[in-house]
C-alpha cells in the first residue's frame, strides 16, 4: 500500500485551508482524499479545484445530478471505491 504525505483537514492553514473549506461546502461535506494529496502544492490544489468546478460539479450542461450519476456508474464499472 502506498502512503502519501498530505495536509489533513484539521491541520490546514492559509490557501490549503481556504480550498478545503470551499470543497467541504459540497454535497459530501468533506474533502476527498484524492484532493488532499495535492495539499503539498497549495497553488496546484487551488488550480485543480477551480478546474474541477469549471468542467464538473454542475458546471457542465449535464447538471450536477447527471454528472454524479455518470461518475458513480464509471467508478463502479472500473471497480473504484472513490
Amino acid at each position: 500500500m502506498t502512503h502519501l504525505k498530505f495536509v489533513g483537514t484539521g491541520e490546514a492553514e492559509g490557501l490549503v485551508k481556504e480550498v478545503y473549506e470551499a470543497m467541504s461546502q459540497g454535497a459530501a461535506g468533506q474533502v476527498p482524499p484524492l484532493m488532499q494529496t495535492l495539499s503539498l502544492n497549495p497553488e496546484g490544489l487551488a488550480g485543480f479545484e477551480k478546474f474541477y468546478h469549471a468542467i464538473s460539479a454542475g458546471g457542465s450542461t449535464l447538471g450536477r445530478r447527471r454528472e454524479e450519476m455518470i461518475a458513480t456508474a464509471v467508478s463502479a464499472w472500473n471497480g473504484c471505491w472513490y
